[in-house]
């Protein structure tokens, strides 16, 4: 009977260690924070990292948006693009947000027209708007 009680309790410790969340993947000391700089059609956002720190791999140093005529630094596109558009972000707006983990996935459609936005891309949860 003891060993049966050892097992269940094993097996209950194991499937409550596998169903912990993994949505966030090792985090920053800092907060990070970000300004989206570009909203454009079909959820194509582009945040400029405005603190914390990321490696630099994941940002990409310099962009240049020809329908702006504008150039940006330490940017990434959102790749979590229906999560972020229900966060109510608008173009100029600061706000608070933490890194996916590399295994999250959206299941939502978006359209397919194309914008150019930078090579890098982060998939951000938590996205909570700046009060200005």
């Amino acid at each position: 009977m003891q060993i049966n009680t050892v097992l269940v309790s094993l097996l209950l410790t194991s499937t409550w260690w596998s169903c912990k969340s993994t949505a966030v993947q090792d985090q920053p000391a800092t907060p990070l924070a970000g300004k989206l700089v570009i909203s454009e059609i079909c959820n194509h956002y582009v945040v400029a990292l405005v603190s914390g720190k990321l490696d630099p791999a994941v940002l990409t140093a310099r962009f240049h948006d020809e329908k702006r005529k504008s150039d940006y630094t330490n940017v990434f596109s959102v790749e979590s693009r229906c999560s972020f558009a229900k966060a109510g972000i608008s173009e100029g707006d600061l706000f608070t947000f933490e890194i996916a983990s590399s295994n999250y996935k959206e299941d939502c459609m978006v359209c397919m027209a194309y914008y150019p936005t930078p090579p890098t891309r982060l998939s951000i949860i938590n996205v909570k708007k700046i009060n200005p």
